[in-house]
């Protein structure tokens, strides 16, 4: 799932503001929850995200506004850290017979 936010820089009708005025989810099957962060904050179903647009874009003055996944970028960027040994690195640009290399290196793992 993502989320992003309708983000509306003029109100032609005077109804629903200016700012964020929408908040949504679009499901991994394509299709859209759009909720009004208004008075009313009725919920409607959408087949896709151009349906939004088209709807409620008001020829580029709504636009959507995507959230990051910040999970989603956690879950990367622990995976990746998971797979890196930063004392080699570090020790690879030491010179050899560096007091920091051996401090960072444990002798079984030197080459």
């Amino acid at each position: 799932m993502k989320v992003f936010y309708l983000h509306r820089k003029e109100d032609e009708s005077g109804i629903s503001g200016t700012g964020r005025i929408a908040q949504g989810i679009v499901f991994d099957n394509g299709k859209v929850a759009l909720t009004w962060l208004s008075a009313h904050p009725t919920v409607t179903v959408y087949d896709n995200l151009g349906e939004v647009r088209a709807i409620h874009g008001h020829s580029g003055k709504t636009e959507v506004q995507m959230e990051l996944d910040w999970k989603r970028a956690y879950n990367e960027i622990a995976e990746v850290a998971r797979t890196v040994d930063l004392a080699q690195i570090i020790a690879d640009k030491l010179p050899e017979g560096s007091e920091c290399k051996s401090m960072l290196v444990p002798p079984a793992a030197k080459s």
